[in-house]
C-alpha cells in the first residue's frame, strides 16, 4: 500500500484513497489521471474489494490496454474487467440477448454491413430519397439511438423535415437487423440501456455484480452511456467518473457535456477532486491554454498550474497564404531534425479538418520530411481523390485497365460486377485493353442489350472527357466532376464527420490543380500532373514508419502528447468552424477543441493563420480566428510575414489586401469582428492576477529578457503611426543589426507603410516602418 500511495500529490492521494460512494475527478490536461485511476483500482483491491466487482470503462482499446498494464504491475493477477463501453455492452448482450429478441450468437455489423442493410431498408420502406441519402438517414437514426429513442416513440412526435424519412426507415431497419440476428454499433448501447430500464431484477443483479464502476473521459459519454452507468449505480452508488468539461469535443457525434456538468446534482453525496497540476507542458503553454478556456461559461472552474521549468514563449505566426504556412513549418522541422535538436516523431501538426493537410504533405515531401497521417490516409489515397485520379489516368492512358475498373461504375451506372467480368473475358480473348472491349460491348454475345447500352453510355462519357484533355487541369477537373455526376453524388452522400469531409477534399484537389496550372503553364498539364503525383507517392514509400512527423486533426489528437506542436489555419470559419458561429454551445466546443490542441504540446507550440487561403480552387481572404484575440498576447512571441502585395502594388490605394478591403493583419482586427468577451491588452494589464487567468505558482513573471512580444509590437505600432510619415526616399537611416543604409523606395500608408533599404555591399531589405527599428543616420 505504501508503494501505491508513494509520490502522489495531496489531490491525487485524496482521489486514490476514496473507496465507497460517488467520486468525480476533474482532471485537467496532463494531470496524471490514468495514474490516479489505476492506483485507485490497486488501492481498492488492497483494501479487500474483490477484483471481479471492479469495472473500468474507457473509450479506446489503447486506453484500456494502458490501464490494464499499469494495474497488472501494481496488483498482479487481479481479474479487473477493463474495456470500452461497446465491448462491455457486447459482453452483457451475449448473456441476455433473448431479452431484446436476439440469439447469443448475434452478429455485429461493421460500417459496410450496416450501410448495405440501410440501403435494403430504404428500398423496403419505399421512401423518396431525392432530398437525402442513405448515409444521412443512417446519421439521423444513429442520433435517435444515442438518445434512446425507439422506433415506436416516433409515431406521434413532431419531427424536423429532415427526420421524417429516417423515422419511416428506422423501424424497417431495426426489424431487418433482428431478422438477421444482428446489431450495429449503436444497438450495443441501446439494447443494454433498454434491458436495464425494462428488467428491474436484471438491473439489480448487474448493479450488485458491478459494484465499483470507473469511467474514463466521462465528458465524452452520450445519453445511452449515461443511462447504463446510472442504472448500474443505484443500489451501490460507487460510481467514479474522471474527465474534464474543458475537453468535451465530441458533441457532433452525440456526447453530452451535461453528463459531467450535472454529476454533482445526480449524486449529491459525491466527493469532487480537482487534479490541477499539469505534468506535461511548460508554464508558457499552459498559461495560453488556461487563458483561452476561461472564456467558456459551461465548465467546471480549475486553477491549472505546473512546476515544470519555464520554456520558450508560445509563437503566433501569420503567413501570406496556406502554402507559405506549410513551407515554413516544413522548413522549421527539417532544420531542427537536420541539426539533431529533435526527431520527426517529436513533432505533430494539427488542423481542423483533413483537407488542410494537402499543402503540408507537399511541403514535407519536397524537403524529405517523413510523416504519417493519423486517423485517416494520405490525401492522394482518400477514396474520392483516388476516384478522380483514376478518371484522369484513364483519360491520359486508355490502356489503364485498373483505372477503368474503378470508374466504370463510379458513381453507380448500373454496370455490375458480372458485366465487368464479361468485358474482361472479351478483352483477354482478343488481347485488347478493357476500354477497347467496352467499345465493342454491342458485339459481345454474353452481354444483355441493356448492359451493353450502359457500357456504351460510359464510353461516350469517356470520349467527351477526352475532348478536354488539353485544357488547363482546373478546367478538366471541374468538367469531369459535373459531367460524370460525381459532384452531385458527393453532395448527396457525403457526411461531414468533422474529421474528414469528402467535398472539402475534392475542393483541395481543385486547389492543387489551380496551383499546378500557375506553376507549369507551358507544360501538358494532365500528363505532368499525374507524373508529379506518382513520383511523390513513390518517394514517400521508403520512409521509416516509426519516426515520422504526425499530421492529424484536432479531434484525433485527443489523449496524445508531443514535444513540439504546430496548429495551423487558426482562422474564422475554420477554427471556429463556420457552422458554429451562430450557436454559443457549438462555439464553446470549438474553443475547447483549440484548448485540447494547445495542451498536447510539451515544450514548443506554434499557432498560425494565413491572410489568404486557397479554398475550392480560389484564393480567398482569411481572417484570424476570434480565439486568437482571447490569448495572453503580452507573453507570446508574434511574428508576421510581410505581405508581398504591399510591396509591389504601389501602395494601399492599389493594394487589394489593404485594411480598407477588410483583410486584417496579425492583430489589426476590425472592432466588429472582435468578440465581446475579449479583453484588450491595455485592459488586461490593469486586471489583478486572479482575473487575468494567470497560472498559479510557476507562472512566468513576464517575457524573457530581450524578447519582442506581441504587446511590444502593438505598442510600437501605436507610437509609430504618425512617425512613419517622417521617412522619405533617399533618406540615410541606421539599423541596429545591418548598420547604415539608404531608403530607395516607399510604399503604403499609415501602419502599413514600408521602406526598401539598401545597406552596405548592395544588401537590400524591406521593412514595415511601424515596427522596424530604423532611425535617421547622423
Amino acid at each position: 500500500m505504501d508503494a501505491i500511495l508513494r509520490d502522489l500529490t495531496p489531490a491525487q492521494r485524496e482521489a486514490v484513497t476514496h473507496v465507497d460512494g460517488p467520486l468525480l475527478i476533474l482532471a485537467g490536461p496532463g494531470s496524471g489521471k490514468t495514474r490516479v485511476v489505476t492506483h485507485r483500482i490497486a488501492h481498492m483491491i488492497g483494501h479487500g474489494i474483490p477484483a471481479w466487482q471492479i469495472t473500468a470503462l474507457t473509450f479506446t482499446n489503447k486506453a484500456a490496454e494502458e490501464m490494464r498494464g499499469r494495474v497488472e504491475r501494481l496488483a498482479p493477477g487481479q481479474p479487473v474487467w477493463m474495456g470500452t463501453f461497446h465491448r462491455f455492452c457486447a459482453r452483457l448482450l451475449r448473456r441476455y440477448a433473448s431479452l431484446v429478441g436476439l440469439n447469443e450468437n448475434y452478429s455485429i455489423y461493421d460500417t459496410t454491413d450496416a450501410k448495405q442493410a440501410m440501403r435494403r431498408a430504404i428500398e423496403a420502406a419505399k421512401v423518396n430519397t431525392s432530398h437525402t441519402s442513405p448515409e444521412q438517414i443512417a446519421a439521423v437514426i444513429s442520433r435517435f439511438k444515442n438518445r434512446l429513442v425507439l422506433p415506436e416513440m416516433l409515431e406521434d412526435q413532431a419531427l424536423r423535415a429532415a427526420d421524417h424519412v429516417a423515422a419511416r426507415v428506422y423501424p424497417v431497419y431495426q426489424q431487418q437487423l433482428l431478422t438477421a440476428n444482428a446489431v450495429d454499433f449503436d444497438d450495443l448501447l441501446l439494447h443494454v440501456a433498454r434491458m436495464l430500464r425494462d428488467n428491474h431484477e436484471l438491473r439489480a443483479e448487474l448493479d450488485s455484480r458491478h459494484r465499483y464502476i470507473l469511467v474514463d473521459e466521462y465528458q465524452d459519454t452520450n445519453l445511452a452511456q449515461y443511462a447504463i452507468v446510472r442504472a448500474l449505480s443505484v443500489d451501490y452508488p460507487n460510481l467514479s467518473v474522471t474527465g474534464d468539461p474543458d475537453q468535451s469535443i465530441y458533441g457532433w457525434r452525440g456526447a453530452d457535456i451535461n453528463n459531467i456538468l450535472d454529476f454533482e446534482k445526480d449524486y449529491p453525496s459525491v466527493l469532487t477532486v480537482r487534479l490541477e497540476e499539469n505534468y506535461r507542458s511548460t508554464p508558457e503553454i499552459l498559461h495560453v491554454a488556461d487563458t483561452l478556456i476561461r472564456h467558456n461559461t459551461r465548465r467546471k472552474a480549475k486553477e491549472l498550474f505546473t512546476h515544470n521549468p519555464s520554456g520558450e514563449p508560445v509563437t503566433l505566426r501569420s503567413y501570406n497564404d496556406g502554402y507559405e504556412e506549410a513551407d515554413d513549418i516544413a522548413e522549421q522541422i527539417a532544420a531542427g531534425v537536420d541539426a539533431g535538436r529533435f526527431r520527426p516523431r517529436d513533432v505533430a501538426v494539427f488542423c481542423r479538418m483533413n483537407a488542410l493537410t494537402r499543402s503540408l504533405e507537399h511541403a514535407f515531401r519536397a524537403r524529405g520530411v517523413p510523416y504519417q497521417i493519423v486517423n485517416g490516409v494520405e490525401f492522394y489515397q482518400r477514396k474520392e481523390i483516388k476516384d478522380l485520379l483514376a478518371y484522369l489516368h484513364l483519360i491520359n492512358n486508355p490502356a489503364h485497365d485498373v483505372a477503368l475498373q474503378r470508374v466504370i461504375n463510379t458513381p453507380a451506372r448500373g454496370i455490375g460486377a458480372k458485366t465487368i467480368e464479361r468485358l474482361r473475358q472479351h478483352a483477354d480473348s482478343h488481347r485488347i485493353p478493357l476500354l477497347d472491349a467496352a467499345r465493342e460491348a454491342g458485339l459481345i454475345g454474353s452481354l444483355a442489350p441493356r448492359s451493353a447500352a450502359k457500357v456504351a453510355a460510359f464510353v461516350a462519357l469517356y470520349d467527351r472527357l477526352c475532348l478536354k484533355a488539353t485544357e488547363p487541369l482546373e478546367t478538366l477537373l471541374r468538367y469531369l466532376l459535373q459531367e460524370t455526376g460525381y459532384q452531385e453524388h458527393l453532395e448527396k452522400t457525403a457526411v461531414d464527420d468533422s474529421d474528414n469531409n469528402p467535398l472539402a477534399n475534392v475542393d483541395e484537389l481543385i486547389s492543387a490543380a489551380v496551383e499546378f496550372d500557375q506553376q507549369f503553364p507551358e507544360e501538358a498539364p494532365l500528363e505532368a500532373f499525374l507524373e508529379q503525383v506518382a513520383l511523390v507517392s513513390d518517394t514517400d514509400a521508403w520512409q521509416e514508419s516509426n519516426d515520422r512527423v504526425t499530421l492529424m486533426t484536432l479531434h484525433a489528437a485527443k489523449g496524445l502528447e508531443f514535444p513540439r506542436v504546430y496548429i495551423i489555419a487558426v482562422e474564422n470559419d475554420l477554427l471556429p468552424h463556420a457552422r458554429s458561429q451562430d450557436d454559443p454551445s457549438q462555439l464553446e466546443e470549438e474553443r475547447r477543441l483549440l484548448f485540447v490542441g494547445i495542451t498536447r504540446a510539451e515544450q514548443h507550440l506554434q499557432l498560425s493563420y494565413a491572410r489568404r487561403r486557397t479554398m475550392r480552387g480560389q484564393l480567398r481572404p482569411a481572417a484570424p480566428s476570434h480565439f486568437l484575440i482571447e490569448l495572453p498576447r503580452a507573453t507570446m512571441r508574434m511574428t508576421e510575414t510581410p505581405d508581398p502585395a504591399e510591396f509591389y502594388t504601389g501602395g494601399s490605394d492599389a493594394d487589394p489586401y489593404a485594411d480598407e478591403a477588410g483583410y486584417p493583419d496579425a492583430w489589426d482586427l476590425p472592432a466588429e469582428e472582435a468578440r465581446p468577451s475579449a479583453i484588450d491588452d491595455d485592459d488586461l494589464c490593469q486586471l489583478p492576477d486572479d482575473e487575468r487567468g494567470m497560472v498559479r505558482e510557476s507562472s512566468p513573471a513576464g517575457p524573457p529578457a530581450g524578447m519582442t512580444t506581441a504587446a511590444d509590437l502593438l505598442s510600437r505600432q501605436r507610437e509609430n503611426s504618425l512617425a512613419v510619415g517622417f521617412f522619405r526616399n533617399g533618406m540615410a537611416v541606421m539599423h541596429p543589426e545591418y548598420g547604415e543604409g539608404r531608403i530607395v523606395d516607399l510604399t503604403g500608408r499609415g501602419p502599413k507603410r514600408t521602406a526598401k533599404v539598401v545597406f552596405a555591399e548592395g544588401y537590400t531589405q524591406t521593412f514595415r516602418l511601424a515596427f522596424a527599428p530604423l532611425t535617421p543616420a547622423e
